[in-house]
């Protein structure tokens, strides 16, 4: 069996049906049940499309698919925050961009909050920066409280002793160079070199990026990219050190 999610952010005409199609379309490709979900994450909480049908003359046909609402968690942000899985926080931080829309200072204060809960939550180092990287992305600031947020964070890293993100701006460096990288790859290779992409994100170190980058520019084949890639994931050996024979 696959299952098929679809996750929608804004009301929009035509849902069901839509997600009817995908569903016959994945059908036909994989020849295998297709069970599909919805995950509703606009801000109407009227809207919950749970089913199509179509019916002419004597033909008919219909198909139901659950959906969750994101909005009914938005009485449970304590619930959220002491949850352990990691997409509470994703959920949380969706609705805290929705409430914030027009109080950047409140958005920022929340997502100081979340980021601080990564911490307090024990995830890994591993899932910090990924789920910063996502919190940042969903809860966008103002220049200036930007560069509060990031403070905050730096300092709080250092109260803690607890360097995870090594340093916030570089975050931002990373994001910069990954934009470029896109374009690049996009550009030489069309979407077959984007999709190296999620590969080249997991290296997770600017310089690397910035190296990579280098060698695209001046790359004629996907191959060559992919070489370079992969020399920069390789561990650094540490120094061997030499021997020393003892006196007789």
């Amino acid at each position: 069996m696959l299952i098929h999610v679809e996750v929608q952010t804004q009301r929009q005409r035509g849902f069901a049906r839509r997600m009817y199609l995908y569903n016959c379309r994945i059908v036909d490709h994989y020849n295998r049940t297709v069970v599909s979900l919805a995950v509703l994450a606009d801000d109407d909480p009227t809207w919950r499309p749970d089913s199509y049908r179509e019916a002419l003359w004597d033909w008919s046909v219909e198909m139901k698919f659950p959906p969750v609402k994101i909005l009914d968690y938005v009485d449970r942000p304590d619930d959220l925050e002491a949850e352990s899985n990691p997409f509470a926080k994703v959920v949380l931080a969706h609705l805290k961009a929705l409430q914030t829309r027009r109080d950047p200072e409140a958005r920022r204060q929340w997502k100081f909050r979340l980021v601080r809960g990564l911490y307090e939550r024990g995830f890994q180092a591993r899932d910090i920066r990924q789920l910063f990287r996502l919190i940042d992305w969903l809860m966008e600031l103002p220049r200036t409280l930007g560069k509060r947020f990031l403070e905050d964070v730096h300092n709080y890293q250092e109260e803690r002793k607890m360097p995870f993100l090594t340093t916030p701006e570089r975050f931002a460096i990373e994001k910069g160079m990954l934009l470029v990288l896109e374009r690049q790859l996009r550009k030489k290779f069309g979407d077959e070199g984007a999709n190296l992409l999620p590969e080249i994100d997991a290296l997770g170190d600017a310089d690397k990026f910035c190296t990579l980058s280098e060698t695209v520019a001046s790359a004629t084949t996907l191959d060559e990219v992919r070489r370079a890639w992969a020399e920069l994931t390789k561990p650094t050996q540490p120094p061997k050190k030499s021997k020393r024979h003892k006196r007789q």
